[in-house]
């Protein structure tokens, strides 16, 4: 049986080989003098001559993303983002996009449906709910994609030409709110590329360098780290479900290059102790766990608690920067166990007031 199932394996790729072509003359050539890719190929299945075009990539760009969040009332987290061009960028950004934002943010509602027959009414009122749940720059505008799903913003349409960041700019203003806490998650920029046009329909679609076109197409931005809303906080609240949660996403780091595998395992292992006391009912215990994860945190990176000061750039946040845990994923992690030890403090509290309230009765 296994050898039947490996000699099928390789017919199965003799017959998709024999789908594709690699017609004479074709190549995806990248100018290093320039960053454009030069393309040659066959557009005609009945005529050998070569076609060529040149596809200038959005990826230009020196772009940086600072990340700021703050816990407001009723658990209402406020995320604004800053977004840099570096000196040396040859085109302005005009993309900015935040990926993995799986739950709805505040003032959003669900996009009407065109196969529903939706009213012009109903898509200004998701247009409207759009614009108030996004925060945008001055000349820029937000829109969520649920489908894919991300938040992304653009320059205004009439200002398209002209608008992005540009070499040596700085933008700030763009965010949301959320009831979920921050994660890393990951973040897009592009600049002003070219649409790939072709003077014929473009190589045949059994070509090889097809592959290569759709994935210089599908990668053509320029990604950084972000912490964007990533965990939900469960309701009714529950501190050793939210922990586990937390380490799930402090899970993914380490394939980041943004922890260190054996710091990792000091993390996780407190993170355990506290969810498992908090099982327990053993409040003091895992608050006592939670503070010795802080207090790892702190020793690599100093002023974690600084929600609102992004001041990751200044001379002494350098000095004590270490290797072991990116100083943005510990910033997200810190914020995300002081969340938890706050909750459970406001738990306590309204436990306490409802004991009060009963024996008044």
């Amino acid at each position: 049986m296994r050898t039947f199932i490996k000699l099928y394996a390789v017919i199965l790729a003799i017959a998709l080989s024999l789908n594709v072509q690699a017609y004479p003359g074709e190549s995806i050539v990248r100018d290093p003098a320039t960053g454009n890719y030069a393309i040659t190929y066959r557009g005609d299945p009945n005529n050998t001559e070569l076609s060529r075009t040149t596809f200038v990539p959005a990826t230009k760009i020196d772009p940086s993303i600072r990340s700021r969040f703050r816990l407001g009332e009723r658990g209402i987290i406020t995320y604004r983002y800053t977004v840099s061009n570096g000196a040396t960028a040859k085109q302005a950004i005009i993309g900015v996009v935040l990926e993995q934002i799986v739950n709805p943010i505040l003032a959003e509602i669900p996009e009407p449906s065109v196969l529903k027959n939706a009213t012009l009414a109903e898509f200004d009122a998701y247009t409207a709910a759009e614009a108030a749940a996004l925060a945008s720059p001055i000349g820029w505008d937000g829109h969520i994609n649920r489908r894919i799903p991300n938040v992304n913003w653009l320059p205004k349409f009439a200002n398209f030409a002209n608008g992005g960041i540009h070499a040596g700019g700085t933008v700030s203003g763009f965010g949301f709110n959320s009831l979920d806490l921050p994660g890393m998650g990951p973040s897009r920029m592009a600049g002003v590329g070219d649409i790939l046009n072709f003077p014929d329909d473009g190589p045949l679609d059994d070509s090889v360098i097809v592959a290569e076109l759709d994935r210089l197409r599908d990668n053509d931005f320029i990604a950084r780290n972000a912490a964007v809303p990533m965990i939900a906080v469960p309701s009714p609240f529950d501190a050793a479900v939210l922990l586990d949660r937390i380490r799930t996403q402090v899970d993914t780091w380490s394939g980041k290059q943004l922890l260190d595998p054996a710091y990792a395992v000091q993390l996780d292992r407190y993170m355990v102790a506290a969810a498992n006391a908090y099982r327990g009912n053993q409040p003091k215990i895992g608050k006592e766990h939670i503070e010795s994860v802080r207090k790892l945190l702190e020793h690599e990176h100093r002023f974690l608690d600084h929600d609102d000061e992004d001041n990751d750039d200044t001379a002494e946040h350098k000095a004590a920067t270490r290797l072991a845990i990116d100083r943005l994923a510990a910033r997200v992690l810190d914020f995300d166990l002081r969340y938890v030890l706050k909750r459970i403090e406001k738990e306590h509290e309204h436990d306490h007031d409802e004991g009060d309230r009963r024996k008044e009765r």
